[in-house]
């Protein structure tokens, strides 16, 4: 597929998150901006009204499901209901995740590592299982994959998050190659961004976070531009492209690194990893 036969302009989007931070953000942005039309998927009926009422006149472009986005079932429920309603699936994008608490391995619950690969890697897997049959015989389809620097650079306290995340780096790269000519699959990979995934972090005045974190806003600003001119890889944000690069170059060295930069800094968002 060249790069002439993919724009995001025009087409009818499903975006998985879509309820707070950069899947809502996304969703503005992909009506306003690049005139689309967006089914938004959460669990939070009363965010995604206050998404749609944000919208305002613009609305009529928006509308949403609500469902875990970890049922396979409900996925292929969705993309059955897609067809009989008229919404002809451009572009999936999969941002939905979430970031458990940084500790160590040994302290998640098993509960816990489950709700992290389902939320963040079998959505994936369910979404385009569900809609690949029509996206690959389309033109100008994608499926966008939101994955984290942690999958570039594994850090220390985030064990099932990075392990979920590269799954679904290495997913998008073998689809990449897989699709190619027929679905424009990128990988993206942002660092810290301010959303609603970092609530659940047991922190407060994280000044150093709060200072390299980018607003969801403006990180989606970035990844749609990019994603307009199809890039393969989307690397977001100063951290992301270090650890991506400082990995390349030195593994072991650069995680020790990172870790050096926890410990030091004596947050309490890092405290767990050290107790």
């Amino acid at each position: 597929m060249s790069k002439r036969k993919f724009s995001v302009y025009g087409k009818n989007v499903i975006v998985t998150g879509a309820s707070g931070g950069l899947g809502k953000e996304m969703v503005k942005l992909l009506i306003t901006k690049y005139k689309c039309r967006v089914i938004g998927v959460a669990r939070n009926e009363s965010k995604m009204k206050e998404l749609s009422s944000e919208l305002g006149e613009l609305s009529d472009k928006f509308s949403y499901r609500l469902f875990d986005v970890s049922d396979s079932e409900k996925w292929r429920e969705f993309a059955e209901n897609t067809v009989s309603d008229g919404f002809d699936a451009d572009i999936i994008i999969n941002n939905a995740g979430i970031l458990p608490q940084f500790t160590r391995f040994g302290k998640y619950s098993s509960e816990q590592v489950a709700e992290g690969f389902n939320t963040n890697l079998n959505s994936v897997i369910n979404s385009t299982q569900a809609f690949l049959p029509m996206l690959k015989v389309k033109k100008g389809t994608a499926i966008i994959n939101i994955s984290s620097s942690d999958a570039l650079c594994p850090l220390a306290g985030t064990s099932v998050y990075s392990a979920s995340k590269a799954a679904v780096k290495a997913l998008s790269e073998c689809m990449r190659e897989e699709y190619r000519g027929k679905i424009y699959i990128p990988l993206v990979c942002p660092g810290f961004i301010r959303t609603d995934i970092m609530k659940k972090q047991a922190h407060n005045n994280n000044s150093i976070i709060d200072m390299v974190s980018m607003p969801a806003s403006k990180a989606a600003k970035k990844i749609l531009k990019r994603a307009n001119s199809r890039r393969s890889r989307i690397v977001i944000g100063a951290d992301a492209h270090f650890m991506s690069v400082a990995y390349r170059i030195a593994p072991i060295a650069s995680q020790r690194f990172m870790n050096f930069i926890f410990r030091i800094s004596k947050l309490e968002l890092f405290s767990e990893i050290y107790d």
